[in-house]
């Protein structure tokens, strides 16, 4: 049997991520050893967990006592947060413990044939499982049982724990045509596992550590941010009286699909595209926008919403161009959406309420006469997931929620009019100490690049 001895991480903070084990040990079957000399020893597309991250989750694990013992959790997004990888197949499970020298432990039961898609650093442990052979056929629950409970003794996670899970889940990313997603299965599963303990629903220490983004995971939306300019000037060239819908969101698509896995460290590009052209486009405002086959007519306005997603880390972006003209009223009703994303930045800041950046904007729209048509809040948090309306922070007229350096939300205002069409501005914006960065700022807003020839 291999025998190996990984390093760990020295540096003089007490919370350190341990993402190698610090003392010679055997492989145990199906385990994977991770050999490096430095946190960097990660290959192209993936990351470690960032040391703020693991000193909130040091904090989190302290604030709720000495019986909290571990953390898991199968959603895609939250195993990205944990450690940089992106489960496709959604039938991952993360294990998350702190040990007595308050480190961060990220420990992983990984189907067989994603093995080769975990960085290195990404975990001290990971064991693989098969839901088929040639042998037998099974299924995730079956086949993850005896690794997950191999890694739960790895972990010494003691007798009578209170485990931490996905309580409540919210929209999963998906990295698949379909993905496999905790229902009471996996509860019953963990139940078993945990036999004697107690488990309590996490969700709030999930979206809490997701919220607030690390600079690494910020440049990963960069990259998303260039990968969507790209895909827009596809588009602006696709958009033509007489193409359709359907017409601009395949050139879309296809540019954003080649973009992508032109991109720095890309291992894995999922954009999405929908086009809404004329009297469609005033329906935009609903919680999912679908591109049809209708013709583009001249005067139309041209909703193109997308999301990009490389390596699990999600930008999302809109713009609505005009087919041959632009009416007065939507060369207004554009530029209020200008001036209020304009407003709206200059609240958006480390401390800052929610509610007054989308406030900010809002008014900007009532003045200009498009208050009504202003049909949503300002906007939401991304990163982890393609759209989540609920994702921390939510800027919008009710919203408690108060801004923090790091996070990271679209600001979208919009004019929707029934029966004619439909414009919405989509840029996104990291929040800093001392203001903003617009991270979509490369692409242009300004009506003569939206206005395209018939």
């Amino acid at each position: 049997m291999e025998q190996t001895c990984s390093r760990g991480i020295h540096t003089q903070s007490r919370c350190l991520i341990h993402l190698f084990a610090t003392t010679c040990r055997r492989l145990l079957p199906g385990e994977r050893a991770y050999r490096g000399s430095s946190d960097k020893c990660i290959p192209e597309g993936g990351r470690a967990m960032n040391n703020a991250r693991a000193s909130r989750i040091v904090e989190m694990f302290e604030q709720r006592g000495e019986d909290f013992h571990a953390l898991v959790c199968r959603t895609p997004q939250n195993v990205v947060m944990l450690t940089g990888y992106q489960p496709i197949l959604g039938n991952t499970f993360c294990i998350v413990t702190v040990n007595k020298a308050r480190e961060v432990e990220v420990r992983l039961a990984v189907p067989e044939d994603e093995e080769d898609r975990v960085p290195r650093g990404a975990a001290v442990e990971v064991k693989t499982f098969a839901e088929e052979t040639m042998d037998y056929i099974g299924n995730t629950i079956q086949a993850v049982r005896e690794p997950l409970a191999e890694l739960l003794r790895s972990a010494h996670v003691n007798e009578n724990p209170v485990i931490g899970y996905e309580g409540i889940y919210s929209p999963i990313a998906t990295a698949y045509t379909q993905v496999g997603a905790p229902g009471p299965a996996t509860l019953d599963l963990l139940h078993k596992l945990f036999l004697g303990g107690y488990l309590v629903d996490a969700t709030s220490m999930f979206d809490e550590l997701a919220a607030v983004k690390t600079e690494e995971e910020i440049d990963f939306i960069r990259r998303c941010e260039e990968v969507g300019r790209q895909g827009f000037m596809a588009a602006r060239e696709a958009v033509r009286v007489g193409a359709t819908e359907a017409d601009v969101a395949a050139a879309t698509y296809a540019s954003l699909l080649r973009a992508g896995y032109a991109a720095p460290g890309a291992n894995h590009v999922l954009p999405h595209v929908h086009v809404m052209a004329g009297p469609r486009a005033a329906m935009a405002y609903k919680a999912f926008n679908l591109t049809s086959n209708r013709p583009i007519a001249h005067g139309d306005t041209v909703t193109v919403q997308m999301e990009i997603g490389i390596n699990g880390h999600w930008a999302e972006l809109t713009r609505t161009f005009f087919a041959g003209t632009i009416s007065d009223e939507w060369r207004k009703a554009h530029e209020a959406c200008v001036a209020a994303q304009d407003a709206a930045l200059q609240v958006i800041r480390d401390g800052a309420a929610a509610r007054e950046a989308d406030g900010a904007a809002r008014s900007i729209m009532a003045k200009a006469g498009f208050g009504p048509a202003f049909k949503h809040g300002l906007g939401h948090g991304f990163g982890f997931q393609a759209i989540n309306h609920a994702a921390a922070p939510v800027l919008h007229p009710a919203s408690d929620a108060v801004l923090r350096s790091g996070m990271v939300h679209n600001m979208e205002p919009a004019v929707y009019l029934e029966g004619k069409g439909g414009i919405r501005l989509n840029d996104n914006v990291a929040v800093r100490q001392d203001g903003n960065e617009v991270l979509s700022s490369q692409l242009p807003r300004d009506l003569d690049w939206l206005v395209v020839a018939g």
